[in-house]
């Protein structure tokens, strides 16, 4: 194919094109297909493996060299290559939505206290049912991530990855998975701190509903405490949410912009530096 073509004045290395576009075209749908304010779930499988073909035919002609340098890998070096861009994508895509979880987390302890965590919706873009108020902070986080312009940031910190981490080279023999791991539980952590932090007003106001409610039982038991209770907890608590909705779009902003430096750091973690070179020890000077 490659002689005919040289022949009819056509100088193109389809081969190199392939493999080069390919790995490119399985780093950018890895990354789609985990990544949460993107392609979610229910997106087809065709738009996002369209969407990624079309990223890739904008990218190549910025990464690929002019002077296509001579590859020659076997099955199992090609298979590495690929296997190794999947990583690279999902860690990517992984580490820039994990935040969104914390605020439907939040949403769901919300939901907990006010006695309608059996009420359940389906989250279309995370495909699972979800609390209400859960599904509510996850769509509003998502809505003002995409209106802050945050997913700008992230294509700017995933594209400059082809760069730290070229699509032809394996990373450095330094490398070790302890590091992401140790940053990925980290991240993980910091979802169950973000729910807490978001519902805490809540869950303290209805706290203080329960403790009255319990000290009027014990003046006026003739109160029906417990369908009293449930309304107020009710009200008071999505009253409490509605008024929280500006401090909620604060933190929005901090956790889309500490997503876009962790996107920076897992990629840093796949290409560690060198380890610096040892001082040269220095003898003593001999005393007389």
């Amino acid at each position: 194919m490659d002689k005919l073509l040289v022949q009819l004045g056509v100088n193109i290395d389809f081969s190199f094109v392939l493999l080069f576009g390919g790995l490119i075209w399985v780093r950018i749908l890895s990354m789609i297909s985990v990544l949460p304010f993107l392609f979610a779930n229910p997106t087809p499988k065709t738009v996002r493996v369209g969407v990624s073909m079309a990223f890739t035919v904008f990218v190549y002609p910025l990464l690929a060299p002019k002077v296509p340098p001579a590859v020659v890998y076997n099955l199992l070096d090609i298979m590495a290559l690929f296997l190794k861009e999947v990583l690279f994508g999902m860690a990517i895509g992984f580490s820039a939505g994990l935040f969104f979880y914390g605020f439907q987390s939040a949403g769901s302890l919300i939901d907990g206290q006010r006695g309608t965590a059996l009420a359940r919706v389906l989250i279309p873009a995370l495909g699972e049912q979800s609390a209400v108020s859960g599904n509510f902070l996850y769509l509003f986080s998502v809505v003002l991530y995409l209106a802050l312009g945050g997913h700008h940031l992230f294509f700017n910190a995933f594209f400059s990855s082809f760069q730290v981490l070229p699509v032809l080279d394996f990373p450095p023999m330094n490398w070790t998975t302890m590091p992401l791991m140790e940053f990925f539980a980290s991240m993980t952590a910091e979802v169950l701190l973000i729910g807490i932090q978001i519902s805490v007003p809540v869950m303290i106001a209805i706290f203080l509903i329960d403790v009255i409610l319990g000290v009027a039982n014990r003046f006026a038991p003739q109160i029906n405490v417990w369908e009293l209770g449930f309304n107020l907890r009710g009200y008071v608590g999505i009253l409490l949410l509605f008024l929280a909705l500006t401090m909620i779009a604060g933190q929005v902003e901090h956790y889309g912009n500490r997503s876009v430096a962790q996107v920076e750091k897992v990629i840093q973690l796949f290409n560690p530096p060198p380890p610096a070179a040892p001082l040269p020890e220095i003898s003593p000077e001999p005393t007389n």
